[in-house]
């Protein structure tokens, strides 16, 4: 529980706020289908998931090899 309530980030209240958003327009305008898109944000907003999973979108630390280093080498034009 304690997980639930830390690290909210701004992307995090963005979804949060967009839930709440569409659950309230969901139900003064009695359009009931956007209630599901207002829990899919809100179900994002509380676990801390996006399109892509817990942290899976970011970009870390661990930066992908270059597969061809040593074949393609960097263009250096010549000085004169």
């Amino acid at each position: 529980m304690n997980t639930l309530l830390k690290n909210w980030d701004f992307s995090r209240i963005l979804r949060l706020v967009a839930g709440i958003a569409a659950g309230v327009y969901a139900i003064t305008s009695e359009e009931y289908v956007f209630l599901l898109l207002a829990a899919l944000f809100l179900f994002q907003a509380v676990f801390n998931l996006s399109c892509c999973g817990a942290g899976g979108c970011s970009s870390g630390t661990n930066a992908p090899k270059q597969v061809y280093k040593d074949i393609i080498k960097p263009y250096k034009p010549d000085r004169k």
